[in-house]
C-alpha cells in the first residue's frame, strides 16, 4: 500500500512535467527569421533585388537577376551581354591563405552566380565565380556590406567541369539588412 502512495505521485508529476515539457517545445518556440536584404551589383555585374536567406554556407542558394556588362563578349554569346540572367547566387567570406595583413590572413569576398537550364540541383549551363573582393565597409550592428571588386579574375564555365575561360571584372557589392 505505501508503494501506491508514492508511485501515483511520481507519476503525475512525471506526467505533469512532459506536459509541459511539449507545450513549451511548441507553443512557445520562436518561429525562426527569413534573412531579407537588398543586394546591388554595380560595375561589370548589375543586380538590385531584395533576396530571402543568402547565404548561408551550405544553402540555400536564393533566385537573383543578374546583368552581364561588355567585359564577357569575348567568352559569352551576344544574346548573354547586357540582358538580364534569373540564376542562383551565392556570396560569403574567404580567407585568402596567400596573403597576410599584419601578420593575419586577409578576409576576402566571393561572388557566385549560375543560371540557364534545369533546377536548383542541375549544374546549369553558365557559372561564374569571381574571388578577391576587398571588403570596404561591414556593420555587425546595421548588417551592412560592401565589397569592392578591383579588376580581379571572373572564371567562367559553360557546360563544362572545368573553367571554360576567365576575363577581369571591376564592381561593387552592397547587402544591406531589410527589417520587417
Amino acid at each position: 500500500m505505501k508503494s501506491k502512495n508514492i508511485l501515483v505521485p511520481i507519476l503525475s508529476i512525471t506526467l505533469i512535467l512532459v506536459s509541459l515539457t511539449l507545450v513549451s517545445s511548441f507553443g512557445l518556440s520562436k518561429r525562426p527569421k527569413q534573412n531579407s536584404e537588398w543586394i546591388i551589383f554595380s560595375g561589370d555585374l548589375e543586380g538590385s533585388q531584395e533576396v530571402v536567406g543568402c547565404c548561408p554556407n551550405a544553402g540555400p542558394n536564393p533566385e537573383y537577376t543578374m546583368t552581364l556588362s561588355e567585359v564577357f563578349f569575348d567568352v559569352f554569346p551576344s544574346s548573354e551581354i547586357n540582358e538580364p540572367h534569373v540564376g542562383h547566387i551565392f556570396m560569403n567570406v574567404f580567407i585568402n591563405l596567400s596573403e597576410h595583413v599584419r601578420g593575419k590572413r586577409k578576409a576576402m569576398y566571393m561572388v557566385k552566380f549560375w543560371w540557364g537550364e534545369g533546377d536548383d540541383n542541375y549544374f546549369y549551363d553558365y557559372f561564374i565565380e569571381v574571388r578577391g573582393g576587398d571588403i570596404i565597409e561591414s556593420s555587425k550592428k546595421t548588417k551592412s556590406l560592401t565589397v569592392t571588386f578591383d579588376e580581379v579574375p571572373c572564371k567562367i564555365w559553360i557546360d563544362d567541369d572545368a573553367p571554360t575561360a576567365t576575363v577581369t571584372v571591376s564592381f561593387t557589392l552592397t547587402r544591406e539588412q531589410m527589417y520587417l
